[in-house]
Protein backbone atom coordinates (compact mmCIF):
# COMPACT_ATOMS: atom_id res chain seq x y z
CA UNK A 1 0.00 0.00 0.00
CA UNK A 2 1.36 3.39 -0.97
CA UNK A 3 2.29 5.94 1.69
CA UNK A 4 -0.29 8.39 0.33
CA UNK A 5 -3.05 5.79 0.71
CA UNK A 6 -1.93 4.92 4.24
CA UNK A 7 -1.89 8.55 5.36
CA UNK A 8 -5.22 9.22 3.67
CA UNK A 9 -6.80 6.28 5.49
CA UNK A 10 -5.28 7.37 8.81
CA UNK A 11 -6.45 10.98 8.42
CA UNK A 12 -9.87 9.82 7.22
CA UNK A 13 -10.32 7.49 10.19
CA UNK A 14 -9.15 10.15 12.65
CA UNK A 15 -11.59 12.65 11.15
CA UNK A 16 -14.59 10.48 10.28
CA UNK A 17 -14.85 8.34 13.44
CA UNK A 18 -15.18 11.35 15.82
CA UNK A 19 -17.74 12.86 13.44
CA UNK A 20 -19.72 9.63 13.36
CA UNK A 21 -19.62 9.38 17.15
CA UNK A 22 -20.66 13.02 17.49
CA UNK A 23 -23.46 12.54 14.95
CA UNK A 24 -24.71 9.42 16.73
CA UNK A 25 -24.60 11.20 20.10
CA UNK A 26 -26.37 14.27 18.68
CA UNK A 27 -29.01 12.10 17.03
CA UNK A 28 -29.61 10.07 20.21
CA UNK A 29 -29.70 13.20 22.38
CA UNK A 30 -32.02 14.99 19.98
CA UNK A 31 -34.30 11.96 19.83
CA UNK A 32 -34.38 11.78 23.62
CA UNK A 33 -35.11 15.49 23.94
CA UNK A 34 -37.75 15.21 21.23
CA UNK A 35 -39.53 12.39 23.04
CA UNK A 36 -39.37 14.41 26.26
CA UNK A 37 -40.88 17.32 24.40
CA UNK A 38 -43.54 15.01 22.95
CA UNK A 39 -44.33 13.82 26.47
CA UNK A 40 -44.77 17.41 27.57
CA UNK A 41 -46.92 18.26 24.54
CA UNK A 42 -49.04 15.15 24.90
CA UNK A 43 -49.46 15.78 28.64
CA UNK A 44 -50.58 19.35 28.01
CA UNK A 45 -52.95 18.29 25.24
CA UNK A 46 -54.44 15.53 27.40
CA UNK A 47 -54.87 17.91 30.31
CA UNK A 48 -56.61 20.45 28.06
CA UNK A 49 -58.88 17.74 26.64
CA UNK A 50 -59.84 16.52 30.14
CA UNK A 51 -60.46 20.07 31.29
CA UNK A 52 -62.59 20.81 28.22
CA UNK A 53 -64.61 17.58 28.60
CA UNK A 54 -65.10 18.09 32.33
CA UNK A 55 -66.20 21.68 31.79
CA UNK A 56 -68.64 20.54 29.12
CA UNK A 57 -70.09 17.84 31.38
CA UNK A 58 -70.26 20.24 34.28
CA UNK A 59 -72.09 22.77 32.11
CA UNK A 60 -74.59 20.14 30.93
CA UNK A 61 -75.19 18.88 34.46
CA UNK A 62 -75.68 22.39 35.79
CA UNK A 63 -78.05 23.23 32.94
CA UNK A 64 -80.14 20.10 33.59
CA UNK A 65 -80.18 20.64 37.36
CA UNK A 66 -81.05 24.27 36.75
CA UNK A 67 -83.86 23.08 34.51
CA UNK A 68 -85.54 21.18 37.35
CA UNK A 69 -85.68 24.29 39.49
CA UNK A 70 -86.39 26.81 36.76
CA UNK A 71 -89.69 28.72 36.69
CA UNK A 72 -91.02 31.59 34.62
CA UNK A 73 -93.57 34.30 35.37
CA UNK A 74 -93.65 33.32 39.07
CA UNK A 75 -95.14 29.89 38.36
CA UNK A 76 -94.08 26.81 40.15
CA UNK A 77 -90.79 25.20 39.25
CA UNK A 78 -90.55 22.06 37.15
CA UNK A 79 -90.43 19.89 40.29
CA UNK A 80 -93.54 21.55 41.69
CA UNK A 81 -95.34 21.12 38.38
CA UNK A 82 -94.44 17.41 38.23
CA UNK A 83 -95.88 16.51 41.63
CA UNK A 84 -99.50 16.14 40.35
CA UNK A 85 -98.27 13.53 37.87
CA UNK A 86 -96.39 11.34 40.33
CA UNK A 87 -97.51 7.77 40.71
CA UNK A 88 -99.16 8.39 44.08
CA UNK A 89 -101.15 11.37 42.92
CA UNK A 90 -104.52 11.14 41.22
CA UNK A 91 -107.11 13.54 39.88
CA UNK A 92 -105.19 15.46 37.16
CA UNK A 93 -107.21 16.35 34.13
CA UNK A 94 -106.40 16.76 30.44
CA UNK A 95 -106.38 20.45 31.03
CA UNK A 96 -103.74 20.03 33.70
CA UNK A 97 -101.60 18.07 31.26
CA UNK A 98 -102.14 20.69 28.58
CA UNK A 99 -101.43 23.57 30.92
CA UNK A 100 -98.33 21.93 32.36
CA UNK A 101 -97.05 21.02 28.92
CA UNK A 102 -97.44 24.61 27.78
CA UNK A 103 -95.68 25.81 30.88
CA UNK A 104 -92.86 23.29 30.35
CA UNK A 105 -92.55 24.22 26.69
CA UNK A 106 -91.88 27.81 27.63
CA UNK A 107 -89.30 26.72 30.18
CA UNK A 108 -87.70 24.19 27.86
CA UNK A 109 -87.43 26.65 24.99
CA UNK A 110 -85.83 29.23 27.24
CA UNK A 111 -83.32 26.62 28.35
CA UNK A 112 -82.57 25.52 24.76
CA UNK A 113 -82.18 29.13 23.74
CA UNK A 114 -79.71 29.63 26.57
CA UNK A 115 -77.81 26.38 25.98
CA UNK A 116 -77.74 25.93 22.23
CA UNK A 117 -76.13 22.48 22.43
CA UNK A 118 -79.40 21.10 23.93
CA UNK A 119 -81.60 19.87 21.08
CA UNK A 120 -84.45 18.23 23.00
CA UNK A 121 -85.88 17.83 26.53
CA UNK A 122 -88.22 14.98 27.54
CA UNK A 123 -89.70 14.17 30.95
CA UNK A 124 -91.20 10.73 31.59
CA UNK A 125 -93.52 10.73 34.64
CA UNK A 126 -94.63 7.68 36.68
CA UNK A 127 -98.17 8.27 35.45
CA UNK A 128 -96.95 7.68 31.86
CA UNK A 129 -97.47 11.34 30.99
CA UNK A 130 -94.62 12.60 28.81
CA UNK A 131 -93.70 16.24 28.46
CA UNK A 132 -91.39 17.03 25.55
CA UNK A 133 -89.88 19.86 23.59
CA UNK A 134 -87.49 19.57 20.64
CA UNK A 135 -85.83 21.95 18.23
CA UNK A 136 -86.78 19.56 15.42
CA UNK A 137 -90.34 18.97 16.73
CA UNK A 138 -89.34 15.39 17.45
CA UNK A 139 -91.79 13.87 20.01
CA UNK A 140 -91.92 10.62 21.94
CA UNK A 141 -93.97 7.85 20.34
CA UNK A 142 -97.43 7.48 21.93
CA UNK A 143 -97.01 3.77 22.71
CA UNK A 144 -93.44 3.93 24.03
CA UNK A 145 -92.94 2.51 27.51
CA UNK A 146 -89.59 3.41 29.09
CA UNK A 147 -89.89 0.72 31.74
CA UNK A 148 -87.08 -1.78 31.35
CA UNK A 149 -84.98 0.44 29.11
CA UNK A 150 -81.34 0.61 30.09
CA UNK A 151 -81.16 4.38 30.24
CA UNK A 152 -84.36 4.54 32.32
CA UNK A 153 -83.41 1.81 34.76
CA UNK A 154 -79.93 3.27 35.26
CA UNK A 155 -81.42 6.66 36.07
CA UNK A 156 -83.78 5.05 38.62
CA UNK A 157 -81.05 2.88 40.11
CA UNK A 158 -78.94 5.80 41.29
CA UNK A 159 -81.09 8.94 41.80
CA UNK A 160 -79.17 12.17 41.39
CA UNK A 161 -76.55 10.54 39.13
CA UNK A 162 -76.40 11.26 35.43
CA UNK A 163 -76.56 8.48 32.91
CA UNK A 164 -74.93 9.34 29.57
CA UNK A 165 -75.17 7.41 26.32
CA UNK A 166 -75.00 7.87 22.57
CA UNK A 167 -77.51 5.05 22.01
CA UNK A 168 -81.19 5.09 22.91
CA UNK A 169 -84.04 2.66 22.39
CA UNK A 170 -85.23 2.48 18.80
CA UNK A 171 -88.82 3.62 18.38
CA UNK A 172 -88.76 6.05 21.27
CA UNK A 173 -89.24 9.06 18.98
CA UNK A 174 -91.64 9.69 16.19
CA UNK A 175 -88.62 10.43 14.05
CA UNK A 176 -85.36 8.57 13.84
CA UNK A 177 -82.71 9.47 16.37
CA UNK A 178 -80.34 12.18 15.30
CA UNK A 179 -77.07 10.57 14.33
CA UNK A 180 -74.37 10.98 16.95
CA UNK A 181 -76.65 12.72 19.52
CA UNK A 182 -75.64 12.45 23.16
CA UNK A 183 -78.35 11.57 25.69
CA UNK A 184 -78.31 12.56 29.34
CA UNK A 185 -80.88 11.08 31.74
CA UNK A 186 -81.48 11.94 35.39
CA UNK A 187 -83.99 10.83 37.96
CA UNK A 188 -86.14 13.73 39.35
CA UNK A 189 -87.13 13.47 43.02
CA UNK A 190 -88.79 15.80 45.47
CA UNK A 191 -86.14 17.58 47.50
CA UNK A 192 -87.98 17.17 50.78
CA UNK A 193 -89.94 13.96 50.51
CA UNK A 194 -87.58 12.30 47.99
CA UNK A 195 -90.69 11.25 46.13
CA UNK A 196 -89.96 9.99 42.60
CA UNK A 197 -91.41 12.48 40.12
CA UNK A 198 -90.03 11.14 36.81
CA UNK A 199 -86.96 10.86 34.58
CA UNK A 200 -85.68 13.72 32.45
CA UNK A 201 -84.03 12.86 29.13
CA UNK A 202 -81.96 15.59 27.44
CA UNK A 203 -80.59 15.21 23.91
CA UNK A 204 -77.50 17.22 23.03
CA UNK A 205 -75.77 18.08 19.81
CA UNK A 206 -73.00 15.55 18.96
CA UNK A 207 -70.55 18.46 18.81
CA UNK A 208 -70.84 18.89 22.55
CA UNK A 209 -67.72 16.79 23.07
CA UNK A 210 -65.84 18.14 20.03
CA UNK A 211 -62.22 18.21 21.22
CA UNK A 212 -60.80 19.49 17.93
CA UNK A 213 -60.34 22.93 19.47
CA UNK A 214 -57.81 21.54 21.97
CA UNK A 215 -56.26 18.93 19.67
CA UNK A 216 -53.16 20.60 18.22
CA UNK A 217 -51.74 17.35 16.84
CA UNK A 218 -54.54 16.49 14.40
CA UNK A 219 -54.61 12.88 13.20
CA UNK A 220 -51.52 11.89 15.18
CA UNK A 221 -53.68 11.73 18.32
CA UNK A 222 -56.79 9.59 18.85
CA UNK A 223 -59.19 11.14 21.40
CA UNK A 224 -62.33 9.29 22.45
CA UNK A 225 -64.85 9.36 25.31
CA UNK A 226 -66.66 6.15 26.21
CA UNK A 227 -69.00 4.86 28.84
CA UNK A 228 -67.15 2.29 30.90
CA UNK A 229 -70.36 0.67 32.07
CA UNK A 230 -71.77 0.04 28.60
CA UNK A 231 -68.56 0.21 26.48
CA UNK A 232 -70.33 2.73 24.23
CA UNK A 233 -68.17 5.37 22.59
CA UNK A 234 -69.66 8.86 22.89
CA UNK A 235 -67.03 10.73 20.95
CA UNK A 236 -64.03 9.94 18.75
CA UNK A 237 -62.07 12.33 16.58
CA UNK A 238 -61.01 9.44 14.31
CA UNK A 239 -63.44 6.77 13.20
CA UNK A 240 -60.84 4.18 12.25
CA UNK A 241 -57.34 3.80 13.67
CA UNK A 242 -54.93 5.18 11.02
CA UNK A 243 -52.41 2.82 9.44
CA UNK A 244 -49.68 5.23 10.52
CA UNK A 245 -50.30 4.24 14.15
CA UNK A 246 -47.49 1.91 15.23
CA UNK A 247 -48.17 -0.30 18.23
CA UNK A 248 -44.52 -0.03 19.27
CA UNK A 249 -44.66 3.76 19.54
CA UNK A 250 -48.15 4.33 20.99
CA UNK A 251 -48.50 6.38 24.15
CA UNK A 252 -51.87 5.90 25.85
CA UNK A 253 -53.33 8.19 28.53
CA UNK A 254 -56.78 7.76 30.12
CA UNK A 255 -58.70 9.20 33.06
CA UNK A 256 -62.22 9.38 34.46
CA UNK A 257 -64.29 12.47 33.71
CA UNK A 258 -66.65 14.46 35.89
CA UNK A 259 -69.34 11.85 35.22
CA UNK A 260 -68.01 8.68 36.86
CA UNK A 261 -69.08 6.32 34.10
CA UNK A 262 -67.28 8.34 31.42
CA UNK A 263 -63.62 7.92 30.59
CA UNK A 264 -61.42 9.99 28.28
CA UNK A 265 -58.69 8.13 26.43
CA UNK A 266 -55.92 9.71 24.36
CA UNK A 267 -53.70 7.59 22.10
CA UNK A 268 -50.58 9.38 20.86
CA UNK A 269 -48.70 8.00 17.87
CA UNK A 270 -45.16 9.06 18.77
CA UNK A 271 -43.79 7.62 15.56
CA UNK A 272 -46.07 9.86 13.50
CA UNK A 273 -45.45 12.85 15.75
CA UNK A 274 -41.74 12.24 15.63
CA UNK A 275 -41.97 12.40 11.85
CA UNK A 276 -42.80 16.07 12.16
CA UNK A 277 -39.33 16.57 13.57
CA UNK A 278 -37.75 14.54 10.75
CA UNK A 279 -36.72 17.70 8.91
CA UNK A 280 -34.43 18.62 11.78
CA UNK A 281 -33.03 15.09 11.85
CA UNK A 282 -32.58 15.22 8.07
CA UNK A 283 -30.74 18.54 8.34
CA UNK A 284 -28.57 17.09 11.11
CA UNK A 285 -27.67 14.09 8.97
CA UNK A 286 -27.03 16.31 5.93
CA UNK A 287 -24.71 18.51 7.97
CA UNK A 288 -22.92 15.45 9.36
CA UNK A 289 -22.60 13.89 5.90
CA UNK A 290 -21.33 17.19 4.48
CA UNK A 291 -18.77 17.46 7.27
CA UNK A 292 -17.61 13.90 6.58
CA UNK A 293 -17.22 14.65 2.87
CA UNK A 294 -15.32 17.86 3.67
CA UNK A 295 -13.07 15.96 6.07
CA UNK A 296 -12.35 13.32 3.42
CA UNK A 297 -11.59 16.01 0.83
CA UNK A 298 -9.43 17.88 3.33
CA UNK A 299 -7.63 14.65 4.25
CA UNK A 300 -7.01 13.96 0.56
CA UNK A 301 -5.71 17.49 -0.11
CA UNK A 302 -3.50 17.51 2.98
CA UNK A 303 -2.18 14.03 2.22
CA UNK A 304 -1.51 14.94 -1.39
CA UNK A 305 0.37 18.12 -0.46
CA UNK A 306 2.36 16.31 2.22
CA UNK A 307 3.28 13.30 0.11
CA UNK A 308 3.80 15.04 -3.25
CA UNK A 309 7.43 16.06 -2.49
CA UNK A 310 8.24 12.55 -1.22
CA UNK A 311 6.59 10.95 -4.28
CA UNK A 312 8.53 13.30 -6.58
CA UNK A 313 11.81 12.40 -4.83
CA UNK A 314 10.93 8.69 -4.94
CA UNK A 315 10.15 8.90 -8.67
CA UNK A 316 13.39 10.78 -9.33
CA UNK A 317 15.43 8.22 -7.41
CA UNK A 318 13.73 5.22 -9.08
CA UNK A 319 14.43 6.66 -12.56
CA UNK A 320 17.99 7.74 -11.80
CA UNK A 321 19.49 5.01 -14.00
CA UNK A 322 20.72 6.86 -17.06
CA UNK A 323 23.87 8.29 -15.41
CA UNK A 324 22.49 11.81 -15.60
CA UNK A 325 23.39 13.15 -12.23
CA UNK A 326 22.07 16.67 -12.66
CA UNK A 327 19.29 17.31 -10.15
CA UNK A 328 17.13 20.34 -9.54
CA UNK A 329 13.79 20.82 -7.77
CA UNK A 330 11.82 23.74 -6.32
CA UNK A 331 11.57 21.78 -3.08
CA UNK A 332 15.28 22.37 -2.52
CA UNK A 333 14.41 25.92 -1.40
CA UNK A 334 12.35 24.65 1.53
CA UNK A 335 13.81 24.89 5.03
CA UNK A 336 11.98 21.93 6.56
CA UNK A 337 12.80 18.21 6.51
CA UNK A 338 11.64 17.92 2.88
CA UNK A 339 14.14 20.57 1.81
CA UNK A 340 16.85 18.74 3.77
CA UNK A 341 16.08 15.48 1.95
CA UNK A 342 16.20 17.12 -1.46
CA UNK A 343 19.42 19.02 -0.76
CA UNK A 344 21.15 15.98 0.71
CA UNK A 345 20.09 13.88 -2.27
CA UNK A 346 21.40 16.56 -4.65
CA UNK A 347 24.71 16.66 -2.76
CA UNK A 348 24.92 12.88 -2.90
CA UNK A 349 24.39 12.89 -6.67
CA UNK A 350 27.09 15.52 -7.13
CA UNK A 351 29.55 13.52 -5.05
CA UNK A 352 28.63 10.33 -6.90
CA UNK A 353 29.06 12.07 -10.25
CA UNK A 354 32.45 13.36 -9.21
CA UNK A 355 33.46 9.91 -7.96
CA UNK A 356 32.37 8.23 -11.20
CA UNK A 357 34.22 10.80 -13.26
CA UNK A 358 37.36 10.23 -11.23
CA UNK A 359 36.97 6.48 -11.64
CA UNK A 360 36.42 6.79 -15.40
CA UNK A 361 39.35 9.16 -15.66
CA UNK A 362 41.58 6.72 -13.81
CA UNK A 363 40.56 3.88 -16.12
CA UNK A 364 41.14 5.99 -19.20
CA UNK A 365 44.52 6.99 -17.87
CA UNK A 366 45.39 3.34 -17.43
CA UNK A 367 44.28 2.53 -20.99
CA UNK A 368 46.19 5.48 -22.32
CA UNK A 369 49.26 4.39 -20.39
CA UNK A 370 48.95 0.88 -21.80
CA UNK A 371 48.72 2.23 -25.34
CA UNK A 372 51.68 4.49 -24.79
CA UNK A 373 53.63 1.59 -23.32
CA UNK A 374 52.90 -0.43 -26.46
CA UNK A 375 53.92 2.46 -28.63
CA UNK A 376 57.14 2.90 -26.67
CA UNK A 377 58.13 -0.70 -27.25
CA UNK A 378 58.20 -0.19 -30.96
CA UNK A 379 60.81 1.96 -32.62
CA UNK A 380 58.31 3.65 -34.84
CA UNK A 381 60.88 5.53 -36.92
CA UNK A 382 62.83 2.40 -37.64
CA UNK A 383 59.61 0.54 -38.56
CA UNK A 384 58.31 3.27 -40.87
CA UNK A 385 61.74 3.70 -42.55
CA UNK A 386 62.05 -0.03 -43.11
CA UNK A 387 58.57 -0.26 -44.62
CA UNK A 388 59.32 2.72 -46.87
CA UNK A 389 62.54 1.00 -48.03
CA UNK A 390 60.66 -2.23 -48.79
CA UNK A 391 58.04 -0.28 -50.72
CA UNK A 392 60.70 1.54 -52.76
CA UNK A 393 62.52 -1.69 -53.59
CA UNK A 394 59.24 -3.34 -54.63
CA UNK A 395 58.41 -0.47 -56.94
CA UNK A 396 61.94 -0.61 -58.47
CA UNK A 397 61.50 -4.34 -59.01
CA UNK A 398 57.98 -3.69 -60.20
CA UNK A 399 56.54 -6.06 -57.57
CA UNK A 400 53.08 -4.55 -57.07
CA UNK A 401 51.92 -6.95 -54.33
CA UNK A 402 54.88 -6.23 -52.07
CA UNK A 403 54.50 -2.50 -52.65
CA UNK A 404 50.80 -2.61 -51.82
CA UNK A 405 51.30 -4.69 -48.70
CA UNK A 406 54.14 -2.56 -47.35
CA UNK A 407 52.17 0.65 -48.00
CA UNK A 408 49.03 -0.72 -46.37
CA UNK A 409 50.98 -2.02 -43.39
CA UNK A 410 52.68 1.34 -42.95
CA UNK A 411 49.33 3.11 -43.06
CA UNK A 412 47.96 0.73 -40.43
CA UNK A 413 50.88 1.30 -38.05
CA UNK A 414 50.77 5.01 -38.58
CA UNK A 415 47.00 5.09 -37.88
CA UNK A 416 47.32 2.95 -34.76
CA UNK A 417 50.34 4.70 -33.27
CA UNK A 418 50.45 8.24 -34.54
CA UNK A 419 46.78 9.28 -34.57
CA UNK A 420 46.68 12.07 -31.92
CA UNK A 421 43.08 11.44 -30.65
CA UNK A 422 41.13 8.41 -29.53
CA UNK A 423 38.07 9.80 -31.37
CA UNK A 424 38.22 9.62 -35.18
CA UNK A 425 35.78 9.82 -38.07
CA UNK A 426 34.02 6.77 -39.40
CA UNK A 427 35.87 7.35 -42.71
CA UNK A 428 39.23 6.99 -40.94
CA UNK A 429 38.12 3.71 -39.43
CA UNK A 430 36.90 2.41 -42.80
CA UNK A 431 40.21 3.40 -44.46
CA UNK A 432 42.05 1.48 -41.75
CA UNK A 433 39.87 -1.56 -42.48
CA UNK A 434 40.54 -1.22 -46.22
CA UNK A 435 44.32 -1.31 -45.59
CA UNK A 436 43.90 -4.50 -43.58
CA UNK A 437 41.69 -6.10 -46.25
CA UNK A 438 44.13 -5.19 -49.04
CA UNK A 439 46.89 -7.07 -47.23
CA UNK A 440 44.70 -10.15 -46.62
CA UNK A 441 43.43 -10.10 -50.21
CA UNK A 442 47.01 -10.39 -51.48
CA UNK A 443 47.76 -13.15 -48.99
CA UNK A 444 44.69 -15.19 -50.01
CA UNK A 445 44.65 -14.28 -53.71
CA UNK A 446 41.40 -12.33 -53.50
CA UNK A 447 39.30 -15.28 -52.38
CA UNK A 448 37.05 -13.03 -50.20
CA UNK A 449 35.46 -9.63 -50.65
CA UNK A 450 34.52 -6.63 -48.44
CA UNK A 451 31.11 -4.98 -48.97
CA UNK A 452 30.43 -1.49 -47.62
CA UNK A 453 26.83 -0.29 -47.10
CA UNK A 454 27.32 3.07 -45.42
CA UNK A 455 25.42 6.28 -46.31
CA UNK A 456 27.80 9.07 -47.36
CA UNK A 457 26.40 11.33 -44.58
CA UNK A 458 27.64 8.96 -41.90
CA UNK A 459 31.30 9.03 -42.91
CA UNK A 460 31.78 12.19 -40.88
CA UNK A 461 30.34 10.65 -37.67
CA UNK A 462 32.79 10.45 -34.76
CA UNK A 463 33.69 7.00 -33.44
CA UNK A 464 36.21 5.47 -31.06
CA UNK A 465 39.48 4.49 -32.75
CA UNK A 466 40.37 0.86 -33.54
CA UNK A 467 36.90 -0.71 -33.09
CA UNK A 468 36.19 -1.92 -36.67
CA UNK A 469 39.44 -3.51 -37.87
CA UNK A 470 39.58 -6.02 -34.98
CA UNK A 471 36.01 -7.09 -35.77
CA UNK A 472 36.86 -7.56 -39.46
CA UNK A 473 39.94 -9.51 -38.46
CA UNK A 474 37.84 -11.64 -36.08
CA UNK A 475 35.34 -12.36 -38.91
CA UNK A 476 38.17 -13.26 -41.29
CA UNK A 477 39.93 -15.68 -38.95
CA UNK A 478 36.97 -17.20 -37.04
CA UNK A 479 34.04 -16.65 -39.35
CA UNK A 480 35.48 -17.25 -42.82
CA UNK A 481 38.15 -19.55 -41.34
CA UNK A 482 40.81 -18.17 -43.72
CA UNK A 483 38.40 -18.26 -46.68
CA UNK A 484 37.50 -21.93 -46.19
CA UNK A 485 34.01 -21.35 -44.74
CA UNK A 486 32.89 -18.13 -46.41
CA UNK A 487 33.94 -15.40 -48.85
CA UNK A 488 32.29 -12.11 -47.83
CA UNK A 489 32.44 -9.55 -45.03
CA UNK A 490 29.87 -6.74 -44.97
CA UNK A 491 29.97 -3.47 -43.05
CA UNK A 492 26.82 -1.34 -42.87
CA UNK A 493 25.86 1.62 -40.70
CA UNK A 494 22.73 3.58 -39.81
CA UNK A 495 21.72 6.31 -37.42
CA UNK A 496 18.54 6.10 -35.32
CA UNK A 497 17.95 9.28 -33.41
CA UNK A 498 20.88 9.90 -31.08
CA UNK A 499 22.33 6.41 -31.58
CA UNK A 500 24.75 5.17 -34.28
CA UNK A 501 24.70 1.47 -35.23
CA UNK A 502 27.62 -0.17 -37.15
CA UNK A 503 27.38 -3.84 -38.05
CA UNK A 504 30.14 -6.20 -39.22
CA UNK A 505 28.76 -9.47 -40.59
CA UNK A 506 30.13 -12.46 -42.51
CA UNK A 507 28.72 -15.46 -44.31
CA UNK A 508 31.05 -17.86 -42.54
CA UNK A 509 30.48 -20.92 -40.43
CA UNK A 510 28.88 -19.15 -37.45
CA UNK A 511 28.99 -20.56 -33.93
CA UNK A 512 26.88 -22.82 -31.77
CA UNK A 513 24.67 -21.64 -28.91
CA UNK A 514 27.12 -22.57 -26.16
CA UNK A 515 29.97 -20.63 -27.72
CA UNK A 516 27.72 -17.63 -28.38
CA UNK A 517 26.45 -17.67 -24.80
CA UNK A 518 29.99 -17.91 -23.46
CA UNK A 519 31.09 -14.86 -25.47
CA UNK A 520 28.02 -12.85 -24.42
CA UNK A 521 28.62 -13.74 -20.78
CA UNK A 522 32.22 -12.62 -21.07
CA UNK A 523 31.18 -9.34 -22.63
CA UNK A 524 28.82 -8.67 -19.73
CA UNK A 525 31.61 -9.03 -17.16
CA UNK A 526 33.13 -5.89 -15.67
CA UNK A 527 36.32 -4.72 -17.35
CA UNK A 528 39.53 -5.60 -15.48
CA UNK A 529 42.94 -4.04 -15.84
CA UNK A 530 46.43 -5.46 -15.50
CA UNK A 531 49.31 -3.57 -14.02
CA UNK A 532 50.21 -0.32 -15.67
CA UNK A 533 51.90 -0.80 -19.02
CA UNK A 534 50.83 -4.39 -19.52
CA UNK A 535 48.05 -5.87 -21.64
CA UNK A 536 45.94 -8.90 -20.77
CA UNK A 537 45.49 -11.92 -22.97
CA UNK A 538 42.37 -10.46 -24.58
CA UNK A 539 44.54 -8.03 -26.54
CA UNK A 540 42.31 -5.81 -28.60
CA UNK A 541 39.66 -8.51 -29.19
CA UNK A 542 35.92 -8.38 -28.64
CA UNK A 543 36.04 -7.92 -24.86
CA UNK A 544 38.62 -5.15 -25.19
CA UNK A 545 36.49 -3.26 -27.73
CA UNK A 546 33.32 -3.70 -25.65
CA UNK A 547 35.08 -2.51 -22.46
CA UNK A 548 36.58 0.54 -24.18
CA UNK A 549 33.18 1.56 -25.57
CA UNK A 550 31.54 1.20 -22.14
CA UNK A 551 34.32 3.20 -20.51
CA UNK A 552 34.03 6.03 -23.03
CA UNK A 553 30.28 6.14 -23.54
CA UNK A 554 28.80 4.46 -20.46
CA UNK A 555 26.63 1.44 -19.76
CA UNK A 556 24.13 0.49 -22.43
CA UNK A 557 26.61 0.91 -25.28
CA UNK A 558 28.94 -1.73 -26.74
CA UNK A 559 28.73 -4.91 -28.81
CA UNK A 560 25.82 -7.20 -29.57
CA UNK A 561 26.54 -10.56 -31.23
CA UNK A 562 24.14 -12.72 -33.24
CA UNK A 563 25.18 -16.02 -34.79
CA UNK A 564 23.96 -19.45 -35.79
CA UNK A 565 25.82 -22.50 -37.17
CA UNK A 566 26.11 -22.27 -40.97
CA UNK A 567 24.49 -18.82 -41.08
CA UNK A 568 27.45 -16.59 -40.27
CA UNK A 569 28.01 -14.08 -37.52
CA UNK A 570 26.85 -10.49 -37.09
CA UNK A 571 28.41 -8.07 -34.58
CA UNK A 572 26.66 -4.70 -34.03
CA UNK A 573 28.34 -1.72 -32.41
CA UNK A 574 26.02 0.67 -30.53
CA UNK A 575 27.49 4.09 -29.73
CA UNK A 576 26.03 7.57 -29.28
CA UNK A 577 26.05 9.84 -32.30
CA UNK A 578 28.33 12.72 -31.28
Amino acid sequence: MKLRTKLFLIFSILAVIPLLVLTWYSYAHYREVTYQRLDELSGNLFHNAVTYADNTLDTVQRSIRFLTFYSSDGDYSVIENLKPFSEDTEGFSSYDIFYTNQHFNAIFRNIMATYDYITGIYIFTPSDVVFSCSQSSNTVSANYDPQGSEWYENALEDPGKFYVSSLIDPGIFTRENEEGSIYFSLSINDLYTHEFLGVILVTCDPEIFDLSTVNTMDDSVLLYIDNKDTSVTLYSNINDLPETFSEDDLKIRRTDLAVDSLELTAVFDYDSLYGEFSLTIFLLLVVAFTCIILCLVLAYVVTKNMIRPIEALSSTMSHQRDHKFSFSSPYMNRTDEIGTLYNEYGNMLEELDASIKRDYQDKLNILDAQMKSLEARINSHFLFNTLESINSMAEIDENEDIATMSLALGNMFRYAIKTPSEIVTLKDEIDHVKDYVSIQSIRFSGRFSLTLDIPAALYSEKVLKLILQPLVENSFYHGLDYCTAGDNITIWAERSGPVLYITVSDNGKGMNADTLESIRRKLSEEASFTELGHRNKQGIGLKNIHSRIELYYGKGYGLNIRSAPGEGTSITIKIPAL
